[in-house]
């Protein structure tokens, strides 16, 4: 083990100086360039380039380094920038692995930690294992809270590559990649706009944009309120062998409350899991309704239960439920709030030129709004991304990673963003920009484990896949896979069934029991499963099955007589017992066809239903 401590100092000449480095074979001073200038801001964004100096992050401290072996080995360096609360990590490889570097680094990024004591320094073993695997070493810059931008990772990503030079001992360019999930992408957009020659590529996963209200979290609270209690109803018409009609048993102001909630654009697929869709999982404690007054609109309680053109003074079925919804909560202060806050969303429709095709069901024919407009607030994503303008004018290779089941980073704002780079870029766009959406993978973090694992995949293999694309793109100029093909259908984000027609980098499943989704047998029966896999084109081939027969989540594999882009498979299973079985196949591709990668795999899954009746 070894642990020094250094820091830097501006020498005589006005240039940054590193007086001692740590580890082996760093040894010699490393000046910053000597045409440094102060980076400038341009409309609120600091424009960060690879040269100039960011003023709040010129006095990197490192606190020592270690040999670690946790994933793997590998050399980590700790420190923090002077005069601030920004901690860093650098994970180099091991000294006996240095040949394995390629001169690249990864950088992950996400603006605030998940619990009180998490150090958003520290890379995960994940994080770590992919960097070192992937020819680069890692790099992480802490994020104490949202209002951080991209401008610490920078100043982290410069210091990094200086120490790089040293302990590689390359004479070489270092290319680097930055990536991040829903806040994160948020910073990770806000780099691609604002900085140059820092970063080569960019992927933001599960992309978030800055939306002119949450309308996707306030929708799913009224859509509790509306239809809380036919969750499992519109659930299980969605279901494979479900009738396909999620509105049947609906009265006609729950059927006005999912058309509105649909058409905003959160994905149908989401109530395979209502309680998170609806707020009622452990990830929202507390739901998503407020019975707090908003403190920049306190008259709007009021006019929502007592001005004409509001739902609580609109005569519709929707309008009497609400009203209903009050008189049996109690009618008080606290729940007119409560109920008035889940639909401000209608009060706040943003121009049409702008883009908001969720917010476009509350406008008349000619483009003016449906209901009286409250002042419109800015968006929130300003201090995250670091006043990011989000016009598209973005500076090095990107791919964006979302997924179809996502139900806080809506699937369409990633088109969203994506009209926008095109409107920026015109030509140069497919040179520069792909999006890759992923079925069956909503907006969580990996491992997917428990009643999600029933119909979910873990999707940060599809993320490691860009990321490494983006550097070969960015490096070789490797043009990656072509992006989903999709339509926007009120709001919707639909892909093709077919591998090669839908493209990007996902497999495909289809699973079926003599061509069909869903079977009733009695128990003790056996059942025959037909399944069929494919990549889409340049995306690799199929390396590993796994079978759930019970629905339960837990996966058990299906061994593979050869490996390929396309695969189909055959099993049987006998059940003994009474029950409704949602029986699951899930498949893994991997670009190189290796059955022992361990990152960047892809994966997608399918499910039939088996209805089990008794024996007698």
């Amino acid at each position: 083990m070894n642990i020094h401590k250094s820091k830097l100092r501006r020498g005589s000449t006005g240039v940054l100086a590193l007086t001692l480095l740590v580890g082996p074979g760093l040894t010699a001073a490393v000046p910053a360039s000597a045409d440094s200038s102060t980076c400038s801001s341009l409309a609120g964004a600091m424009q960060v380039t690879a040269e100039c100096l960011d003023p709040t992050y010129t006095k990197p401290v490192i606190d020592g380094a270690t040999d670690e072996s946790v994933p793997v080995p590998h050399h980590r360096i700790r420190g923090h920038f002077e005069g601030t609360n920004i901690q860093f990590n650098i994970y180099f490889h091991a000294q006996q692995d240095k040949a394995q570097w390629q001169g690249r680094f990864f950088q992950y990024t996400y603006p605030a930690a998940f619990t009180p004591d998490q150090d958003t320094s520290r890379a995960d073993d994940r994080a770590i294992g992919f960097a070192l695997a992937s020819g680069g070493y890692a790099v992480q810059a802490g994020n104490p809270s949202f209002s951080l931008g991209y401008r610490h990772t920078a100043a982290a990503a410069k210091f990094a590559e200086s120490l790089a030079a040293q302990y590689y001992g390359r004479d070489r360019s270092i290319s680097g990649y930055l990536y991040g999930p829903s806040g994160g992408s948020f910073q990770t957009i806000g780099a691609a706009e604002n900085t140059s020659g820092v970063w080569q590529g960019f992927v933001p996963m599960v992309q978030a944009v800055p939306q002119p209200t949450s309308y996707n979290f306030l929708g799913r609270s009224a859509a509790e309120l509306i239809l809380g209690d036919k969750a499992d109803r519109i659930r299980a018409a969605l279901l494979p062998g479900g009738n396909g009609d999620p509105y049947s048993g609906l009265d006609a102001a729950e059927a006005a409350m999912l058309k509105e909630f649909q058409a905003l654009g959160i994905p149908w697929k989401g109530w395979e899991w209502p309680d998170y869709l609806l707020g009622r999982s452990e990830q929202y404690p507390n739901g998503l309704g407020s019975s707090a007054p908003l403190s920049y609109d306190p008259t709007y309680a009021d006019d929502f239960w007592n001005v004409d053109g509001y739902l609580g003074k609109e005569d519709s079925p929707l309008g009497e439920r609400v009203r209903a919804e009050l008189a049996k909560a109690g009618d008080t202060v606290s729940n007119r709030w409560n109920i008035a806050n889940r639909f401000y969303y209608r009060y706040q429709i943003p121009p049409a030129t702008d883009g908001w095709i969720g917010l476009d069901q509350f406008r008349k024919a000619d483009g003016t709004p449906l209901y009286p407009q409250r002042p419109v607030r800015v968006p929130q994503s300003g201090a995250v991304s670091g006043n990011a303008k989000f016009n598209g004018s973005v500076k090095g290779k990107v791919i964006a990673v979302s997924n179809l089941y996502d139900t806080d980073a809506l699937p369409w704002h990633t088109d969203w963003y994506r009209q926008r780079i095109t409107a920026a870029l015109g030509n140069a766009t497919d040179n520069t920009y792909r999006v890759y959406f992923n079925d069956h993978a909503d907006h969580q973090d990996a491992p997917v484990t428990g009643e999600r694992a029933k119909h979910l995949v873990n999707w940060y293999g599809m993320a490691e896949q860009a990321l490494r694309d983006v550097a070969a793109w960015a490096e070789s100029g490797v043009t990656p896979p072509a992006s989903t093909h999709y339509k926007i259908t009120d709001a919707q984000v639909v892909v093709p069934d077919n591998a090669a027609a839908r493209g990007g980098i996902q497999p495909t499943v289809d699973v079926s029991i003599q061509g069909k989704d869903a079977t009733t047998v009695k128990a003790g029966q056996t059942v025959t499963f037909q399944a069929k896999a494919q990549v889409p084109p340049r995306a690799g081939q199929i390396v590993k099955a796994e079978w759930d027969l019970d629905g339960d989540g837990t996966y058990t594999d299906a061994p593979l007589t050869r490996t390929g882009n396309t695969i189909t498979l055959r099993t049987t299973a006998t059940f003994d017992r009474p029950g409704t079985y949602l029986v699951a196949l899930r498949v893994s591709s991997e670009r190189n066809g290796d059955p022992a990668a361990r990152f960047a795999l892809a994966q997608n899954l399918d499910r039939v239903k088996v209805v089990v009746t008794p024996a007698a």
